[in-house]
């Protein structure tokens, strides 16, 4: 008797669909979430840095602020001292030198500035020794008087031709014609220290000229404001061959070695100047009676004052952008002329004046920008029409596909599996 046996195979239909459908969190697998967990911790360092970043630029902003306005009202000020120290006692080579031998305070400033600010602290003496390396390897008296003498000249000279201009010319035509010493500095580099040629700069020192121009034929053809711009135009003149000299000789200029040329310089006013105002009081160029009183209280406020401007100038880069330093510098022009108006009461500005100042302001202002401005701005304006115009575009048509019901997803069915 035969057999029959039947095979039967599994069906080849289709396979059964099923619907996954969201977990709850608690219902996750244990181990997916200590990697979920590591992963908002390693985002976590990132925004505290974010936010500490954010908090010391707007700590080194708002720090730059009050320092550029101590600079405007310290330079008013002493500028106001300056011109009441002259009517008393008419010696600008005396008053110059007896303020210039303040600069020796310049690196004790800087070592406590030093001390408030890095966390390694170290001796004055290694401090010194660190800052100073300019002058030489070997630190002796003639060593540091060779090397700080031209400085001091120039130091000198600067300050001498200053207090001459401003018997002749207001305390708001002197700070106007100073800040053109930023343009002055410019060509001197751009000849000495072959710095990178730039059109905004040159068109900067061209207004800068123009705004002189315009200062000293603002009374006309007869008057002292010619005799007062040139001198004035003399001191920026030397200051600006200053920092150039110091530029080469040092770089890129740091507030340690700055104040060790300081200080020097200072030094140098003491020891080798003394004899010119010896010299000066015999030969009755800068004489006065010995019965004669010195105002040694406007000479000392006065010099206490520039010593606070030219501090906040070269060591306020440890603290806040040099930016805003420069952006007190410029200050220095309505502050002089608030001082004139609220307390001298001697303000007379007239319309070219005024014109002149806006220029030489402008050209102040073009002279701070950056070497790459021009690429920055054309990489932000780059970034700003690939970036958001065309993600603002994208997002555009998106909405647009999604209310045509285009791209929306569509759910999938559940499929019910019998066994």
């Amino acid at each position: 008797m035969n057999k029959l046996s039947a095979k039967i195979s599994p069906s080849s239909g289709p396979q059964p669909v099923t619907l996954h459908l969201p977990t709850p969190a608690s219902e996750k697998d244990p181990q997916e979430q200590p990697l979920v967990q590591d992963e908002r911790d390693a985002e976590r360092p990132s925004k505290r840095c974010c936010v500490r970043c954010r908090f010391r630029a707007v700590r080194k902003v708002t720090c730059g602020l009050i320092l550029g306005a101590c600079v405007a009202v310290s330079w008013a000020w002493g500028t106001n001292s300056a011109k009441e120290t002259l009517k008393r006692h008419p010696a600008p080579f005396f008053i110059i030198w007896f303020c210039s031998i303040w600069n020796i305070l310049f690196f004790p400033l800087y070592y406590l500035c030093h001390l408030l600010t890095e966390k390694q602290k170290q001796l004055p003496t290694t401090e010194f020794r660190k800052c100073s390396k300019f002058l030489g390897e070997e630190l002796t008296v003639r060593v540091v008087l060779k090397g700080a003498a031209p400085f001091s000249v120039l130091w000198s000279l600067s300050g001498y031709l200053y207090l001459l201009a401003l018997r002749r010319i207001s305390k708001v035509d002197v700070s106007a014609v100073l800040c053109c010493s930023q343009a002055f500095t410019f060509l001197l580099s751009w000849i000495g220290l072959k710095d990178r040629f730039m059109g905004v700069r040159i068109v900067a020192a061209i207004l800068s000229i123009t705004g002189l121009v315009m200062l000293a034929y603002g009374d006309g053809f007869h008057s002292d404001s010619i005799t007062g711009v040139a001198l004035g135009v003399g001191s920026a003149s030397a200051s600006a061959l200053f920092k150039v000299l110091f530029r080469k000789r040092t770089g890129n200029v740091q507030p340690g070695p700055a104040s060790v040329l300081l200080s020097c310089v200072g030094l140098c006013s003491f020891i080798l100047h003394s004899w010119v105002c010896v010299l000066l009081y015999f030969t009755h160029v800068e004489y006065w009676l010995p019965s004669q009183h010195i105002p040694w209280d406007k000479l000392c406020v006065m010099a206490s004052l520039l010593l606070v401007c030219n501090v906040l100038v070269n060591l306020g880069g440890m603290f806040t952008y040099p930016s805003l330093i420069s952006l007190g510098i410029l200050l220095t022009i309505p502050a002089s002329a608030a001082v004139d108006t609220f307390v001298t009461e001697t303000l007379q500005m007239s319309h070219v004046r005024t014109a002149a100042a806006g220029i030489i302001s402008s050209g102040y202002l073009m002279l701070q920008l950056p070497e790459n401005w021009d690429e920055s701005t054309l990489r932000w304006l780059s970034t700003l029409w690939r970036g958001n115009w065309r993600e603002d575009s994208i997002v555009g048509e998106e909405n647009v596909m999604d209310t045509a019901g285009i791209a929306r997803a569509k759910p999938k069915p559940a499929v019910v599996t019998f066994n």
